[in-house]
């Protein structure tokens, strides 16, 4: 009797452990297409139970563990390579915008007003008196004014938006640190209870490399299953259940500084160098400020340079020359340049002359400035605008060859951790019917210890 009870043992354990076979099957199958997930595999073991003397002898079967099939260490390199993607990303966003912004290609862009401005001084020199001209004059002096008005105000502008993005993207990130510090939570708490953690592990996974692709970061892995996170300096965002918030303060320049929420005189701007949020601050703070300041540098020149040479000269009513533009302004630069409200009123009051008498000297010298190697001793107005344009062509296509690479490397980590992680349908098909056949298989073993069993009934009763 004890040897047919065996029996019935070994076969309800194979049942189990056949079902559960198929259950996880079934769970691949349906997450075949769940990002994140992976797969999972049904640890079998054997459990023996001997007594001879008894003469007990059964060898079962059991689920050691469902196994979470996983390559830490190439799940660390794509977490890693995330920040990087994150970066470059921000990076060929913004640029492309500046691109667009110095658009020349159309016309109508600074080149073609400034050669349309030094034109128009030297159609003036031909004939100081004409009233034509000099209302040409006006007209392209106001539209080269305008355009760089405008290119400024949206560098300006788009500096703002990185500005107001990077407020957004903090208040994102705290929410994905939070939910790491739950999930941690659900994992130690999970393991504890022997519970089956897979999904709250591909969770947060999932989280770690979303906040990567924000901000970087270092996490490393606690004896009991939690994963705590840090910025690059070292500063903790998330130890165990317990995440920490960053916030923004507006600093000196009116830009956010990104500091720690619950210690706002810990700026840790500088130690945030990559993900989307490095990106953004380095358009910001660097890129784009940097191509402002040659704007301003461009238009505080020729805004120089030609008040001047037009203060050496005399205007269609024989009185020395003002200000041709207004000065320059270096709290709002090229955002503010303008012709002087007077010479837009009267063009008469445009100094043509270098002399009392009705010339047109002046306005000549003043269209030679065009080819005068005025900014910084070693190129023309014209020269310099150039290389400003030609070097953001320059970066925006670094900016695609780096987001291209950094592309192509983390399509190749995916793809390895596809082939461990992901879910075959053919090899899963085939699970299935490897343990639906151990299902059947277990359920016979069950028909027969019951017919052996009533067997034995009929032989006592007998």
């Amino acid at each position: 009797m004890a040897n047919i009870s065996s029996i019935f043992n070994i076969a309800k354990e194979a049942l189990w452990v056949n079902q559960t076979g198929i259950n996880v099957t079934g769970a691949n199958v349906a997450n075949v297409n769940t990002p994140g997930y992976s797969r999972q595999r049904a640890v079998i073991g054997t459990r023996s139970q001997y007594d001879i003397p008894d003469n007990m002898i059964q060898t079962g079967t059991e689920v050691i563990n469902i196994e979470r099939l996983y390559d830490k260490f190439l799940e660390f390199q794509m977490v890693e390579q995330s920040d990087q993607l994150g970066y470059t990303n921000s990076r060929k966003d913004s640029l492309d915008r500046i691109e667009a912004i110095f658009n020349e290609s159309n016309g109508g862009g600074i080149n073609e007003l400034l050669d349309q401005f030094w034109k128009a001084w030297e159609d003036l020199a031909a004939n100081p008196s004409g009233q034509t001209e000099r209302t040409a004059l006006a007209y392209a002096s106001q539209n080269i004014a305008a355009m760089f008005r405008e290119y400024a105000g949206e560098l300006y502008s788009l500096q703002q938006e990185l500005n107001t993005g990077i407020s957004q993207t903090v208040t994102q990130l705290n929410g994905y640190l939070a939910d790491i510090a739950d999930l941690n939570y659900k994992v130690i708490y999970g393991e504890a209870g022997q519970s089956n953690i897979n999904d709250i592990l591909d969770k947060r996974a999932d989280l770690l490399k979303k906040v990567s692709d924000l901000v970087d970061i270092n996490y490393v892995e606690t004896s009991e299953g939690a994963i705590n996170v840090f910025l690059s300096n070292g500063i903790p965002l998330v130890e165990v259940i317990r995440s920490r918030d960053l916030a923004v303060q507006t600093n000196a320049q009116g830009m956010y500084d990104i500091v720690l929420a619950d210690d706002p005189t810990k700026n840790v701007t500088s130690a945030i160098t990559s993900g989307r949020l490095g990106g953004m601050l380095e358009m910001r703070d660097t890129t784009i400020t940097g191509y402002l300041g040659d704007l301003d540098n461009l238009v505080e020149n020729i805004t120089n340079e030609v008040n001047t040479q037009h203060a050496l000269g005399y205007d269609g009513y024989g009185n020395v020359g003002g200000n041709f533009f207004e000065p320059f302004n270096a709290l709002m630069g090229a955002r503010d340049m303008q012709v002087d409200a007077a010479i837009i009123a009267d063009p008469n009051l445009i100094a043509a002359s270098s002399t009392v008498n009705d010339g047109g000297e002046n306005a000549l010298a003043i269209g030679s400035l065009k080819d005068a190697l005025l900014m910084g001793g070693t190129a023309t107005f014209g020269d310099y605008y150039g290389a400003l344009v030609g070097n953001i062509g320059q970066a925006v296509a670094n900016a695609q060859r780096g987001l291209s690479h950094e592309t192509s490397v983390m399509t190749q980590l995916e793809s390895q951790y596809e082939q461990l992680s992901g879910v075959s349908i053919d090899e899963e098909m085939m699970n299935l019917m490897k343990f639906q056949l151990g299902y059947n298989a277990a359920a016979k073993m069950v028909t027969v210890a019951e017919e052996m069993y009533t067997e034995l009934l009929n032989m006592i009763e007998r």
